[in-house]
């Protein structure tokens, strides 16, 4: 790593990785000789995970429990959770995982390099805060602050690349944003890396520095979102009002009580927007819609839904009709290219 003092960062990020993962060895090796902590590994089912993350008694277990139907432990000690407990919700005839997880900040302040490791692996972060703290805004702060600083990106108005090297084929860029950098920069700073292949994903106000630590981190993306707990409480909405007015505009948050159950019917939405996925109902000619979804992403074609259900069902498709909200009318005819909506009913021919 050239030595300048745009690298410190990435020396630090590192060092710091480095130690985390002598530390999933050794947790590893007392796991296979009968010791050891539980395991936090999580295996994900449903559309999508959503892991809730946050401080110590901010109500991650009783939300989950109100939620879904995990067997999770509720206690009002701190650091009762000891161990990830994965439940599953209904919302629009999907099912989604939430996954509680222990309190992401350990006792003597330290940064729980675990749960972090459960968020990377999340396809949506629901970060979790406790109104009756002195300080929810710090909480969050100190919540959202662990996350950057160990690879976790949450926001991409805030500035994001990742780095995918190639082969071949020289260095292409795609933007969502406008970056703070040329192109001509960015491929003298790949170039003295020596990455001469690469496609490079850049959104928001992304730096160069932004750009040269995707080169090493392995930074990711994980779309958040932010519950206010303990809505029950006196000046509850005040306070969840000031502790997010620093957050930026594409991290939403809800106000909720896992106790009253208000608010927590925004959860399902909101992480289902996050997922960025959509409902397709099957059909065969003259018979009914199929009662379960077929869940893919939001931009799937026709085409990728008939590789979903069978390869040589989208190599034979000659057309598809479809019903619903992407239809001009009942039973459109469309081709293979079709992106049909979510709640769509889709009848392959």
């Amino acid at each position: 790593m050239p030595k300048h003092k745009g690298t410190e960062k990435l020396r630090l990020w590192a060092t710091r990785r480095l130690s985390e993962l002598r530390e999933e060895v050794e947790r590893e090796r007392a796991r296979r000789s009968g010791g050891g902590r539980p395991g936090m590994f999580v295996e994900k089912a449903g559309a999508g995970q959503v892991v809730l993350i946050g401080p110590t008694n901010s109500g991650k277990s009783s939300i989950v429990a109100r939620l879904t139907n995990a067997k999770v432990t509720i206690s009002p000690l701190p650091y009762g959770t000891q161990a990830p407990v994965p439940g599953m919700m209904t919302y629009l005839d999907v099912q989604l995982q939430l996954v509680d997880t222990p309190p992401l900040i350990n006792p003597d302040g330290s940064v729980n390099s675990r749960v972090v490791a459960l968020a990377r692996n999340a396809d949506v972060i629901a970060l979790v805060i406790g109104l009756d703290s002195p300080e929810p805004r710090r909480d969050l702060d100190v919540s959202l602050r662990a996350l950057e600083d160990r690879g976790v990106a949450y926001s991409l108005e805030k500035g994001f690349v990742r780095v995918e090297r190639r082969t071949q084929g020289g260095i292409a860029f795609t933007y969502r944003g406008t970056p703070r950098f040329t192109e001509e920069e960015a491929r003298r700073l790949l170039n003295s890396y020596r990455v001469y292949n690469a496609l490079v994903e850049v959104s928001g106000p992304a730096t160069l520095d932004d750009l040269e630590e995707a080169i090493f981190s392995a930074k990711v993306y994980k779309p958040a979102f932010v519950i206010f707990n303990k809505a029950d409480l006196p000046s509850a909405e005040s306070r969840a009002r000031e502790a997010a007015s620093a957050l930026p505009k594409d991290v939403q948050w809800v106000l909720a009580s896992a106790v009253t159950g208000v608010g927590l019917s925004s959860v399902g939405p909101m992480a289902y927007r996050l997922l960025n996925i959509k409902r397709i109902y099957t059909k065969k000619p003259g018979q009914p819609p199929s009662p379960e979804p077929l869940v893919v992403s939001a931009d799937a074609t026709v085409r990728e839904i008939a590789e979903r259900i069978s390869p040589s069902l989208a190599r034979s498709m000659k057309y598809a009709k479809i019903w619903g909200r992407g239809a001009k009318y009942g039973g459109q005819r469309v081709g293979p290219d079709y992106v049909p909506q979510d709640g769509d009913i889709l009848e392959i021919r």
